[in-house]
């Protein structure tokens, strides 16, 4: 089989969880048995910590192991750097960077890292790519949805999305606490259902609405969460765009629906079939990637790998467009180095 790459899964530094589980206010953990901490951004639990492979980078490698999963690209997940006050986020997400450097180090060819950085302080947060870029090796740079409530098309992040142009590091947009939070708390209804894969999807439309996919045309973007809900409203993208953009003062030289399908990579976290053939169907194969969400409750890295070939089997792929989905994708996109004794 081809080689397997996940670009979307999640690792904590031992010293971030650890921080967090001692920090006052909003955002902290809190240890709820031997291996096992809770995320909370102000009352709310926005991610659980159940497995240790989480935070412990060996456990993560025999997780791998069990899984079939050749490669996984890290990245931190919810509550990030970019949450906490701007003093104390920019000392964490170099500390987060400097650790999973640490651990590429540790694994080559097995893992890999996405730059976290702290976005309240942007002046600081492009020092910080500079260096993840530069002396790291990073291979791409972890993106939430909203920072602390303002939208990513904010032009005061346009050097970043340059950079990452111009280095061709490929984004993967991640979910934060939601801009529909206050509502999803008040109907009780958790952010992993709704409020996550509304977040991402409403942050990268409007990268593509507001211009910046036009203006960087080498940017590329992993869409989590199999394209969040993109893929499912496909016709009313293109409606909505003819129909009441210029009512909105927004203008592109193509339909947004053809930027995403250039730029944009959906990952595979959804696991549910009838939906990945959708997704499928819109983008094709050369689009598509694996992602796990490991080590998270809603993630299956154990049936990740299946679900492609599942995929495959009812939709009579191809040998090399399964490949394309597997890892080919990834490896182009990401500018891998090939593995020993794998296919490439």
């Amino acid at each position: 089989m081809y080689r397997t790459i996940d670009v979307h899964n999640h690792y904590y530094p031992w010293d971030y969880l650890m921080h967090l589980n001692a920090r006052p206010g909003k955002v902290r953990a809190k240890q709820t048995g031997p291996n096992s901490y809770v995320m909370y951004c102000g009352d709310v639990i926005v991610a659980h910590i159940d497995r240790p492979g989480h935070y412990d980078i060996d456990a993560r490698i025999r997780d791998l192991d069990k899984a079939g999963m050749d490669t996984q690209i890290m990245s931190k997940t919810v509550p990030g750097p970019e949450l906490l006050e701007p003093e104390e986020g920019v000392y964490w997400a170099k500390r987060i960077n400097d650790a999973h450097a640490e651990a590429v180090q540790k694994y080559p060819h097995r893992l890999y890292a996405y730059a976290a950085l702290p976005y309240q302080d942007v002046d600081a947060a492009c020092k910080e790519l500079e260096r993840c870029y530069r002396d790291l090796g990073v291979k791409g740079i972890q993106m939430f949805s909203n920072v602390q409530g303002t939208p990513m098309h904010d032009p005061q992040f346009e050097p970043l999305f340059q950079m990452a142009a111009e280095y061709g590091l490929p984004i993967l947009m991640h979910p934060t606490v939601p801009l529909t939070g206050s509502i999803l708390d008040k109907m009780k209804i958790p952010y992993q259902l709704y409020g996550y894969t509304f977040d991402t999807t409403m942050a990268v439309i409007s990268l593509i609405f507001h211009g910046v996919f036009s203006r960087h045309k080498k940017l590329r973007m992993i869409h989590a969460h199999l394209g969040g809900m993109v893929p499912y409203l496909v016709r009313r993208l293109r409606d909505s765009w003819k129909g009441y953009s210029k009512e909105w003062g927004l203008e592109l030289d193509e339909y947004p629906d053809l930027i995403y399908q250039r730029q944009v990579y959906p990952d595979t976290t959804s696991f549910y079939l009838p939906a990945m053939k959708c997704c499928l169907e819109w983008v094709g194969d050369e689009h598509m990637m694996v992602g796990t969400d490991y080590a998270h409750r809603v993630g299956d890295p154990e049936g990740a790998i299946k679900s492609i070939l599942d995929l495959g089997d009812q939709l009579r792929l191809t040998q090399d467009q399964i490949d394309n989905i597997l890892g080919r994708n990834a490896e182009k996109l990401f500018n891998l180095p090939p593995m020993p004794g794998k296919s490439r």
